[in-house]
């Protein structure tokens, strides 16, 4: 409809030439009004649509195999490549989003299973949620609100980085978009009150009737969290059903039903009592772990609420404060303005994006990660470019009756202006051109978490490793991709037991070769002539056991030239080499990677008798005499001295004694890389540390 009223007053716009020469010889009083400003959006509405589009391409397309693949992107990428390899199945239990999966099929049959290729059907659905922003808006709010939207949501750093990812949420933020959309053009239709039509009688449209069933499962096979919609649908029914009440006194037929519906689903998700009875009736027809999930545990929640109320809160509120930063407060104040607009657009957005935004913060609050909130990022835009088309139609009332078409022109580009100083162009510029390629390259409010290189370990040891080497990391997903191999054995030890709520150990397994507990580690090794170990920052985590970390120290040979940046230790071990000589520590620190390393010692009494001991330093490329630290329990640091060659060299520091106490004492060792002006090699190597 509301394209239909812009091609009207598109015909009747003069030429603007033809209006400043009016003005020149007519009284202002006599002068007409310009021409509408809405004939702009409507006469350049396409071309602007596809430059954005063409930039939102060209920012998320280049430099896409820049990063290794994101741990939780083999979920996809590895089902793809084995199922198109024939070796596995597609489905997996843990193939959440099994939409985008499908997707890379063609992609992996013609080109084969590149990183490229992975995330290139990400890039394409981003591009398509930049497209949906605009029909949305359009649908809501007009012509010059979708190109808003759009506008903003091209040059969004949070949907710029997920629509790089080999993952669901750029498929998922499209089709919940599209869901949204086909439901409107489903229900919202022209009315035709005279028809004897049943379907335009009501504003129904049967074509997109059909299609909603089919565009809601396309959505919940890309992400699961396609359930909200259902949540928002009921808000949004009941709102309807109690305007028209309101303002016809009768009782309105199109929305009862659905409110009838889907209301019980909305007082499920809020009201406890209710939601203890419907998770004891689905416990009857589907499994537990299931029942909970769609169910909220009360008394659950009760204790996360008193001791961490606004947590997830705090996380999906930080992803929309964040980015971008300048258009946090006109997207707040449009979900109020936009009811000046169009009153039930006005509850379709806040339906759309409130609903799930609270109950996600207070109700479906785990886990909370910055990535979910994708599906509701888009109406966060559509709500700030209503803001500012309720701004200008109030500024064009009140103060703007007069004003030039130059000036109204002027206008009606300045949110767009002010979209580009909201835009975080240095981390966008970081991920297109790839300057960040390992460690956290994005801020913790879009997705905090390490990127590894597994790239170059992967072609070291695949240029070296031959039939009949054993293969273990610390995430095998990551080194069955880049080494091309099925057969890598888990490097943990420990695992987390989520009925108990702590770590535990893995119990023995001398049937099968196996890293998981220290007699199986020790068992695989002397066993197996040769083998790999490919160590990212799990290495040092928790889930890995002290006896096995420094078996691996003490046995296996460390190949620092596999990976210069030092995101993945390499290790491997040949039975008819000699063993490393000396060395207990394995620390590779340097500004690419982290610059701290922590390990704990045991000092036993004795040791301690004397009031100094002596530290003994095994290390490579210490520069400067301040680079390289050891700090004691938090409370010394001592300094390593700087290397005189280029190889490993053996360094001895006095330290006190009175720093330490008896039993585990943290030792930690740092790269000072503020300190450090003039460092070639960015970086050292320590090999063994040892007190006496």
């Amino acid at each position: 409809m509301a394209s239909k009223k812009y091609k009207t007053q598109a015909a009747s716009a003069k030429p603007s030439n033809a209006a400043g020469t009016q003005r020149a010889i007519t009284p202002k009083k006599d002068v007409p009004p310009p021409p509408d400003w809405t004939a702009l959006a409507d006469r350049y509405a396409l071309k602007v649509l596809i430059g954005l589009l063409v930039a939102a391409l060209l920012l998320r397309l280049p430099n896409l195999n820049a990063l290794s693949l994101w741990v939780d992107e083999y979920v996809h990428v590895l089902r793809a490549q084995k199922f198109v390899q024939g070796t596995g199945p597609l489905f997996t239990d843990d193939n959440n989003g099994i939409l985008l999966t499908f997707t890379m099929l063609p992609f992996f049959k013609a080109f084969g299973a590149g990183v490229f290729w992975a995330r290139l059907p990400s890039v394409l659905f981003g591009v398509g949620m930049v497209y949906m922003a605009y029909r949305m808006g359009e649908r809501l709010f007009g012509r010059y609100v979708g190109l808003m939207a759009a506008f903003f949501c091209t040059f969004s750093l949070y949907l710029v980085f997920w629509s790089r990812m080999a993952r669901n949420y750029a498929i998922f933020g499209f089709f919940f978009l599209l869901l949204g959309w086909i439901f409107l053009k489903a229900f919202e239709g022209k009315r035709d009150t005279e028809s004897s039509d049943f379907f335009q009688k009501n504003g129904l449209s049967p074509k997109h009737l059909l299609l909603l069933p089919l565009v809601f499962v396309a959505s919940l096979l890309s992400h699961q969290l396609t359930f909200f919609f259902l949540f928002s649908l009921a808000a949004y029914a009941v709102a309807m059903t109690a305007s028209e009440w309101l303002q016809t006194k009768s009782i309105p037929r199109k929305y009862l039903w659905p409110a009838i519906v889907l209301l019980p689903l909305l007082l499920i998700a809020v009201v406890p009592a209710l939601g203890g009875i419907a998770q004891s009736l689905l416990s009857l027809a589907l499994p537990e772990r299931i029942a909970h999930w769609v169910v909220p545990d009360w008394t659950y929640l009760a204790e996360k609420w008193k001791k961490e109320p606004w947590i997830s809160f705090g996380i999906y509120h930080g992803v929309m404060r964040y980015d971008p930063t300048l258009l946090y407060f006109p997207a707040v104040g449009g979900l109020v303005a936009a009811f000046w607009l169009n009153q039930r657009s006005a509850w379709w957005l806040l339906c759309s994006f409130l609903v799930p935004f609270l109950l996600m913060c207070f109700v479906f609050r785990e886990p909370s990660v910055p990535r979910y909130a994708i599906f509701i990022f888009p109406y966060f835009m559509i709500s700030a470019a209503a803001f500012f088309y309720w701004l200008w139609k109030f500024l064009q009332r009140k103060f703007l009756a007069d004003t030039s078409n130059t000036m109204r022109y002027a206008l009606v580009v300045l949110p767009f202006v002010f979209g580009l100083f909201s835009v975080r162009w240095g981390e966008i510029a970081d991920l297109t051109l790839a300057r960040k390629r390992t460690g956290v390259v994005s801020d913790q409010n879009i997705g905090s978490f390490n990127f590894t290189n597994w790239q170059d370990p992967g072609k070291f040891v695949l240029d070296r490793k031959k039939p009949g080497d054993v293969l273990l990391s610390t995430v095998p997903a990551a080194s069955a991709y880049y080494l091309k191999e099925d057969s890598v054995l888990w490097f943990r030890q420990r695992f987390y037991n989520t009925s108990a709520k702590h770590y535990e150990l893995f119990p023995s397994n001398p049937g099968k070769p196996n890293a998981q507990n220290y007699q199986d580690l020790k068992r695989l090794v002397q066993n197996n002539p040769r083998g790999w170990l490919l160590a990212d920052y799990y290495m040092d985590n928790v889930l890995v056991d002290d006896s096995c970390r420094f078996f691996v120290y003490r046995n296996m040979n460390f190949y620092p030239e596999a990976a210069p940046d030092a995101s993945v230790l390499v290790f491997g071990w040949d039975n008819s080499q000699p063993k490393p000589a000396q060395q207990n520590l394995v620390a590779y620190l340097n500004a690419d990677k982290i610059m701290a390393r922590q390990v704990n010692y045991l000092f036993t009494p004795e040791m301690l008798a004397k009031p100094k001991m002596i530290m003994t330093v095994r290390k490579k490329g210490v520069d400067t005499p301040s680079e390289a630290l050891v700090q004691v329990n938090g409370e010394a640091a001592y300094y390593l001295p700087p290397d005189t060659s280029n190889g490993i060299e053996t360094s001895r520091v006095e330290v006190e004694s009175k720093y330490f106490k008896p039993g585990y004492n943290r030792i930690e060792i740092y790269f000072d890389a503020e300190k450090v002006t003039r460092d070639p090699r960015k970086g050292f190597m320590l090999y063994y540390l040892g007190f006496q």
